[in-house]
């Protein structure tokens, strides 16, 4: 997942992400921005609480982080961006952390693979540290000030949020890479629900609008708000399951080139492919979801065919649509159904941390945001009109178009605020590391 930024709104922050809006009084608007700071920093300290120092200071995915990297890189932000500028007198806790754990510091280039110091105690005082001056600066900042300060503290806590996803993104590669295959926590006691029913949402196409709507805050890339035109559609009512996903297997899909763009097909060759990340086949019979086991946050589990297939690359999820003989939607097509719909799927904090079989209201569609981030046919670009934010350049999202594809909805640990109809996500086409699925499309004429 690359490291996403909100760009700040150009007034007091309001919509999702903020508690009011501008008719909140000032003092209020303090109040409800520090205790979502204050949330947001004690839900990433609680994801780590059940693990091991020596968990913490594992990397295992060439491009992600230790857990320890996370938890002092979000406190490096709130330092960088809040307490650095706006702050008067104030002193980096440590002035060699705001090099080790930027995004990319002038004197380490990445993360390191084994991070054993700083320490995982030295760390949290940091973040205690950093945590006391924030609300210490929210308490006491000039009115004249707290129009700079409040943007910058918005921005900062969706930071947070975000690596919260990848945080848990990167642990769960590390207990899988463990031969121990240990789980992070155990499975919460859910029934099991079935897969919602096969169909399809039809829609009438023509000239729609696509975007998050101004003033609504969010990231830089999302906006603005523009105009498509769309021809006769059908979109899946649901994601595929895992269960259709075995079929595609079954019938030799992972072994067929015809199914596979180029690219997709000397990947899938060179990496090994048999099917997605963390599914192992095991010693059961042939009949749908048995013999196959699937490595969750909850350690090894077996595989249930009813619920949305997940670490699925761009590469897999096309050429099960060509099997399927169907498409995977446009983007903008995702957008306006998605739009007009008000059912959730599974999020961060909901209570289950792996994609769940969705339950049934109404006629669909269903799991729209949440469960699983769902790819598109589009590549990644900036939308029409779009304006290069002010700002460092890690905080610019649009720096990312090329070579990725777009993603929409959210997953299981997307947190509740950052999954939505106007969310769009991106990653290169070959990633199997995010919770990531498909649903199918179709032309209608």
């Amino acid at each position: 997942m690359p490291d996403t930024h909100l760009i700040p709104p150009a007034g007091p922050p309001t919509g999702p992400l903020a508690d009011s809006g501008a008719t909140m009084p000032d003092g209020d608007r303090r109040q409800a921005l520090a205790t979502r700071f204050q949330k947001a920093r004690s839900r990433t300290a609680e994801l780590v609480a059940t693990l091991s120092p020596e968990d913490l200071m594992v990397q295992t995915v060439a491009d992600g982080a230790p857990a320890k990297w996370h938890l002092a890189h979000t406190s490096w932000l709130f330092e960088a961006a809040v307490l650095i500028p706006f702050s008067p007198g104030y002193r980096p806790c440590d002035p060699v952390f705001l090099d080790l754990f930027s995004g990319r510091g002038e004197r380490f280039a990445a993360p390191p693979r084994v991070l054993s110091r700083p320490g995982v105690a030295e760390i949290m005082r940091h973040r205690d540290q950093i945590n006391a001056a924030v609300l210490h600066l929210i308490e006491q900042a000039e009115d004249g000030l707290w129009d700079a300060v409040e943007p910058a503290l918005v921005m900062s806590v969706a930071h947070e949020r975000r690596h919260q996803e990848r945080m848990l993104l990167h642990i769960k590669h590390a207990l899988w890479s463990n031969p121990l295959r240990p789980a992070y926590e155990p499975a919460p006691d859910h029934p099991h629900l079935g897969a919602p029913p096969d169909g399809w949402v039809e829609q009438a196409g023509g000239l729609v609008e696509i975007g998050r709507p101004a003033p609504l805050p969010g990231f830089d890339h999302e906006g603005p708000r523009h105009r498509v035109w769309l021809e006769p559609y059908r979109l899946a009512a649901r994601p595929v399951t895992c269960g259709e996903f075995l079929a595609f297997i079954e019938a030799g899909g992972y072994s067929d080139r015809s199914l596979w763009l180029s690219d997709g097909w000397e990947t899938a060759l060179a990496e090994g492919w048999s099917a997605p990340l963390y599914w192992e086949r095991g010693s059961g019979g042939k009949d749908v979801g048995s013999g196959w086991q699937v490595f969750t946050l909850y350690g090894m589990q077996p595989l249930d065919p009813d619920e949305p297939v997940c670490h699925a690359s761009w590469y897999e999820a096309d050429a099960y649509a060509r099997w399927a003989g169907k498409r995977l939607p446009r983007e903008a097509e995702w957008e306006t159904v998605a739009a007009g719909c008000d059912s959730m799927g599974n999020l961060l904090g909901t209570g289950h941390r792996h994609p769940r079989a969705g339950t049934c209201h109404g006629t669909g569609p269903w799991q729209m945001c949440g469960d699983v981030w769902e790819w598109t046919a589009d590549a990644f670009a900036t939308y029409p009109g779009y304006r290069r934010p002010d700002g460092p350049d890690e905080a610019v999202n649009g720096r990312l178009a090329g070579n990725r594809m777009v993603l929409r909805g959210g997953s299981c640990l997307t947190p509740f605020d950052h999954a939505g109809p106007w969310t769009r996500h991106c990653l290169r086409p070959e990633t199997r590391l995010s919770v990531s699925g498909f649903r199918l499309a179709e032309d209608a004429a």
